[in-house]
């Protein structure tokens, strides 16, 4: 089977921010005003955003687990991890 390029992207203030790869290469990033811009950029890859698959039935103050441990060894960036919602 032969792989493709591949990119891993995330919302930001200024657009979308994604880690490109093509098969073989070193990873690039690049920052984009907007996801039909990202899309028109890499039509060839094959793209992961990063978003929560799925909602908890409930959720803790903090968020689950994994969002509250890692929130502490973030100082001032701490705000950058966000809690997923419960349904």
């Amino acid at each position: 089977m032969t792989r493709g390029a591949l990119a891993g992207v995330d919302g930001c203030k200024a657009g979308w921010i994604a880690v490109h790869r093509e098969a073989g290469a070193v990873p690039s990033v690049a920052l984009f005003p907007s996801f039909q811009a990202l899309l028109d950029a890499l039509p060839d890859a094959t793209i992961a955003v990063d978003m929560p698959i799925g909602l908890p039935d409930f959720s803790s103050r903090g968020g689950r687990g994994p969002e509250a441990l890692v929130r502490p060894l973030l100082g001032a960036r701490q705000s950058s991890v966000f809690a997923i919602p419960s349904r």
